[in-house]
């Protein structure tokens, strides 16, 4: 990046910290003010801020990744999560019961729910514990994320002291090595010179090695460097991992080379490998240091601590609008990606994309443009066995147990940042209207990530095929984005990450101070003395999350126990609160621990499971726990049940409580469920069609946007006549 880059990114944080520092006062009259912004906030603010929310960087790469690697289909995969499919369901219904209790957390809805006495003092305990943790896997992941993007561009070093370095001796060795493994790779090229599609294969070979080489002159003229030290020992181990796969694609292509070839260029490989390896030597038997911290940590720190300056000072004032400023910054990098690849590039008919093997190693796997750019997911897929992509090769299978995840996902509501936007409210109608324009906005996404993914196939047609498919996303900022406008686009994706991370702070206070601390520790804490607990507990949940992300391997690692594990471990007591009145608040409490207990063990003890398996195990003996725990125990109170059913107005297994309540009053209630049971099949659907309509227009796939064109039209009309058109009236029961 050069100095007009940097410039833009730095005036951009500076205007975000000044924005929320701002919002202070409004913030601080006290922690409903802090968290739920007095309820006053206009729902067009809160549905822009939860897009902004749910843009994180971290998904941003991994969602690249799957269209990369998989084509328009690879969107199926992030059904799991990354789709936010569940903003159908917060639309149709869940978001408008979740605003009638009028509460501030999650947790504190137990009460609402549960009652007053020891099961609804449990639940309540529970879930707050159970969603902090959550919530700190969450900060977790969008550091790893932020951390490994940022670090890239801003060129953050390593924090660390070198103990131990290379001598001279040391050095001429090494010296003679790279010249002779410059003359190797030379002799490869030669080698392969006439076979055009080896050739553009072998460019990756070619960019690792010159990487390779200059982190190597770097460390020439400074060897006691900390950072160049561990460039060089990187780029050496990346190098290797490119040539062994440039190996392995050149052993399985289709169009084998001639014998003799192939034979010397075996031949070559193993003498580079054997020269690396030797050199691998030399480095480990010279050189000692100790990193205190990554610089990707130390990347994550600092858009942390900016973050944290706004978020801990205005709360859910600043979250939101430093969200909207910053979701235009965002809009404007979605513009220029989009508008630059309609104009610019031309996917190729024949290319290569790439996927990730289990030992470390990439292979390079051909596809044409029809089947990449095809919306229509194949039953099964073909990965090799040793890829760490095999587990989707039942790709059909996968996606129905996605969708089904989903819809118990989305039947049983959401917690942490994205429901504190419902909790904060004004009205039913403003919470079914901030979700149409949250899921509009959020349809956005998927264009960018599709320009991306077009940008870096069209970049491998030429430059040889990206081997790793996360790092996508930041290859094609760096190398095809011009200046200037490369500085707004890691502005614009600094913003999707610091947006993502301050909703997700703000709402994990909010459970440690309302629902632990002013609950069961202090209850007479005055607002003065909760202000700080929100700050403190902040900045508390903010250091564990560092702590953790020190450990994680790669993003779609942590995601994946996020979406498919931990989560899993809530999600039968989450839907199952809603619709059955014999539920209480014993069984929330001991399904969601037993769920969240079983998935923490299964983290340490079998960590390689595939994610169904995962998923499978966590929500069976959640389901176990919460029917033990409630059949075992007595119902709530009959009080309790009659007064959540009349505010909230569910449908479900009510019969009980509805008699209580008497039929006659229950006839407007019978008719807004009636509607939002239709509703739901026509809001799935048509948010599926949406996003994948804006894949079809960057991939220039004319006949699939114009089928989807017409099935989003027949949709809307669904939706506008069962849903849109009853969303000002309030149905009350006496």
């Amino acid at each position: 990046m050069t100095v007009l880059d940097y410039s833009i990114v730095f005036v951009y944080i500076v205007s975000i910290v000044v924005i929320g520092v701002m919002l202070q006062r409004r913030a601080s009259a006290g922690i409903d003010s802090y968290f739920l912004g007095n309820r006053d906030m206009p729902w067009w603010a809160l549905g822009a801020s939860g897009m902004a929310s749910n843009m994180d960087v971290a998904g941003t790469m991994i969602n690249t990744a799957w269209i990369f690697a998989l084509g328009a289909t690879g969107m199926f995969i992030e059904i799991r999560g990354g789709v936010t499919l569940i903003m159908a369901f917060l639309m149709i219904f869940m978001g408008k019961w979740n605003r009638r209790a009028k509460v501030m957390t999650m947790a504190e809805w137990m009460k609402f729910r549960f009652g007053t006495d020891k099961q609804g003092h449990i639940a309540r305990l529970i879930s707050a514990i159970s969603i902090i943790v959550i919530i700190t896997a969450m900060i977790t992941y969008f550091a790893v994320g932020a951390g490994k993007f940022i670090s890239t561009f801003l060129g953050i070093p390593h924090l660390g002291t070198v103990k131990s370095t290379l001598q001279v001796e040391d050095i001429q060795n090494v010296d003679v090595l790279i010249q002779q493994i410059d003359a190797e790779t030379a002799q490869l090229s030669n080698v392969l010179q006439n076979d055009a599609i080896h050739t553009v294969q072998l460019k990756p070979v070619s960019n690792a090695w010159r990487e390779l080489k200059e982190s190597w002159d770097n460390v020439n003229k400074n060897p006691n460097s900390i950072s160049r030290l561990t460039t060089f020992e990187s780029e050496s181990r990346n190098y290797q991992v490119v040539v062994k796969s440039f190996h392995r694609w050149m052993s399985s292509t289709s169009t084998p080379l001639a014998e003799d070839v192939g034979g010397e260029t075996n031949a070559g490989i193993e003498r580079i490998l054997g020269d690396m390896a030797s050199i691998h030597t030399i480095y480990d038997q010279a050189v000692d240091y100790k990193i205190y911290l990554k610089d990707q940590t130390i990347a994550a720190l600092i858009m942390i601590v900016l973050a944290m300056i706004y978020t801990v000072a205005s709360g859910l004032y600043g979250v939101v609008w430093t969200d909207v400023f910053q979701g235009i910054l965002i809009f404007g990098t979605i513009a220029y990606i989009c508008i630059l690849v309609l104009i610019k590039f031309d996917i190729p008919e024949l290319f290569s994309i790439s996927i990730p093997m289990r030992d470390g190693t990439f292979q390079a796997i051909e596809t044409t443009r029809q089947q990449w750019t095809s919306i229509i997911p194949r039953w099964q897929l073909n990965f090799p066995a040793e890829s760490t992509y095999s587990i989707y090769n039942l790709f059909g299978v996968a996606i129905l147990f996605y969708l089904m995840k989903v819809t118990i996902e989305g039947c049983g509501g959401t917690s942490g940042y994205m429901i504190q936007r419902y909790y904060a409210a004004k009205s039913d109608r403003d919470a079914g209207l901030l979700s149409l324009f949250w899921t509009f906005l959020l349809s956005f996404r998927w264009p960018f990530i599709s320009a991306i993914a077009i940008m870096g196939v069209v970049f491998g047609a030429t430059q040889g095929v990206i081997s790793d498919p996360e790092k996508v996303l930041p290859i094609v900022v760096m190398e095809l984005v011009p200046t200037g406008i490369k500085g707004m686009i890691v502005a614009g994706l600094i913003a999707a990450a610091m947006s993502t991370f301050d909703s997700t702070v703000n709402a994990g206070a909010a459970y440690w101070v309302k629902d632990i601390y002013q609950a069961y520790i202090n209850p007479k804490a005055s607002e003065k003395k909760l202000m700080l607990h929100s700050r403190w507990a902040s900045v508390a949940i903010v250091f564990v999350a560092l702590l953790f992300s020190m450990a994680v391997r790669n993003i779609n690692e942590i995601w994946g126990w996020i979406t498919m594990s931990i989560g899993a471990g809530m999600f039968i007591p989450t839907l199952v609160r809603w619709y059955w009145w014999r539920m209480n608040g014993w069984g929330f409490a001991i399904g969601t621990a037993v769920g969240m207990i079983v998935a923490v063990l299964q983290r340490l003890l079998i960590p390689d499971v595939p994610e169904y398996v995962s998923f499978i195990i966590a929500s069976s003996t959640s389901f176990v726990g919460m029917l033990l725990g409630t059949l075992l125990t007595k119902p709530t109170d009959q009080k309790v049940l009659i007064q959540f059913y009349k505010t909230t107005r569910p449908f479900g297994f009510w019969k009980p409580v509805r008699k209580a309540i008497g039929e006659e009053n229950l006839k407007g209630v019978d008719e807004e469920n009636r509607r939002d049971k239709i509703s739901i099949f026509f809001a799935v659907p048509w948010q599926l069609a949406l996003f994948l309509m804006w894949i079809t227009v960057m991939m220039r796939r004319w006949d699939s946007f114009s089928v989807l064109l017409v099935i989003i039209a027949v949709l809307s009309s669904g939706l506008y006549y069962f849903w849109y058109r009853h969303l000002s009236k309030e149905v009350t029961v006496n």
